[in-house]
């Protein structure tokens, strides 16, 4: 079975390494698949992550920048202009980076400098369904040789139900897929391509096709602030004990209390000195809308979370919040291996470090028509956003803006076929 989760950008094979006992535990037959069994009828599956072409640990992977010292430096001044919304000039001020971001990185890419062709040109969706065919081959090939190696321990009579069950369909491996947000858009690109490979697919969290590829039909915030309203009813259900930044008249009152300190911080941001751990900080709107967000996505991971942090900042308390900024950023000092090496070497890149960038390749590759708006074009998908959603609609613009002045295009495009089959 592949699995992948969200994007585009993020890495799959994490996934599997820190999912994969609990993916075989809902899918997975109840037995103990080590244990002798007389049925030979239980399933078990094998769970395959994969990193999308240029990210995670995909070589080479997209970058944009020529050392980790020049991308920290730029990630921490994205991080103190502030996001859209964060200010009256934010949306000239994120857009002229943006454009002085992409107007190199989609031309060419850090890591494959030498190369005849751009890396951008090969890093789309449709591209890397192509590759789980060979995925699937692939481990296809591998089953019957494990089933091959397997068969010799085994009693005779068992051999031929051994090897049937193992054998590779060469050419004809079908596909069993669970895939998460933008994994069911790779899921969706897959079936539409090649419908008579598919098996079973499960697509959690769906994305629309029509809105990724060419925009147009129902946003996909339109039901974040339905979400978000838990956060208040959830609180008040909770009480004290449960939830820190409970007070006293209910969910709305928690919800309002929520959005007066949002717009508090709006105004003014709060200056938190250094401490033996870490350098000064100064925790922004753009720091809250971050952590929502997250809590958004994951409400039953970052309610508490979100909780937590408003709370100890509505007494004053930006200490927390502040280290937990910090956390985020990654050091720039390189090893000794990485100096060796070379800055984009194993040795020196992480998994996480081009996953922004990442995905600004794949969603502006798949997303034409993102790459040419104009900025009063942008402004009006900007307010529609915002009118969807009040608590997301700044955020979930700020990444459709991640693709103005990017000039690369697919070599092979995907240009439709909307069909599941």
């Amino acid at each position: 079975m592949v699995y992948i989760l969200g994007g585009p950008g993020g890495p799959g094979t994490m996934q599997a390494f820190l999912s994969g006992p609990d993916l075989q535990q809902i899918v997975d037959a109840e037995g103990d698949p080590s244990e002798t069994r007389e049925s030979t009828v239980d399933k078990y599956f094998d769970i395959i992550g994969f990193d999308p072409r240029g990210a995670g640990s995909t070589t080479p992977p997209v970058m944009c920048f020529p050392d980790p010292v020049s991308q920290r430096n730029w990630e921490l001044q994205v991080a103190t202009e502030g996001m859209l919304g964060s200010g009256w000039d934010a949306l000239q001020r994120n857009w002229q980076r943006t454009e002085a971001l992409n107007s190199g990185c989609s031309v060419y890419d850090m890591s494959s400098l030498e190369t005849d062709e751009p890396m951008m040109s090969f890093v789309n969706t449709r591209l890397v369904a192509e590759d789980m065919l060979t995925i699937i081959e692939r481990h296809g090939e591998w089953r019957e040789k494990q089933g091959q190696a397997a068969h010799k321990c085994h009693e005779s009579d068992e051999t031929q139900a051994i090897l049937e069950r193992t054998r590779w369909h060469r050419g004809e491996e079908p596909l069993l897929y669970w895939g998460r947000s933008y994994g069911t858009l790779l899921g969706s690109t897959f079936a539409s391509l090649f419908p008579d490979r598919v098996n079973r697919a499960v697509l959690d969290g769906v994305v629309d096709m029509f809105k990724y590829y060419q925009g147009t039909g129902k946003s996909a915030i339109t039901d974040a602030d339905a979400i978000f309203e838990r956060f208040g009813q959830y609180c008040n259900e909770a009480g004290l004990a449960g939830c820190p930044f409970y007070i006293d008249g209910g969910a709305d009152a928690i919800k309002e209390a929520y959005w007066q300190l949002e717009k508090q911080i709006l105004n003014a941001s709060i200056p938190v000195m250094a401490s033996a751990l870490r350098g000064p900080e100064v925790v922004t709107w753009t720091d809250i809308k971050a952590m929502q967000r997250v809590a958004i996505y994951q409400p039953l991971l970052a309610f508490p979370l979100l909780a937590r942090r408003m709370n100890e900042l509505s007494k004053g308390n930006a200490v927390p919040a502040a280290d937990f900024k910090h956390g985020n950023h990654f050091g720039a000092c390189p090893s000794n291996a990485c100096s060796r090496a070379g800055p984009w070497s194993a040795e020196c890149a992480r998994a996480q470090d081009n996953e922004l960038y990442a995905m600004s390749a794949i969603l502006c590759s798949d997303a034409e028509f993102l790459t040419t708006l104009s900025m009063e074009e942008f402004k009006i998908m900007w307010d529609e956003l915002t009118a969807d959603s009040y608590s997301l609609g700044d955020y979930w613009a700020q990444m459709q803006l991640s693709c103005v002045g990017w000039k690369a295009k697919p070599k092979y495009p995907f240009r439709g076929m909307f069909r599941i089959a």
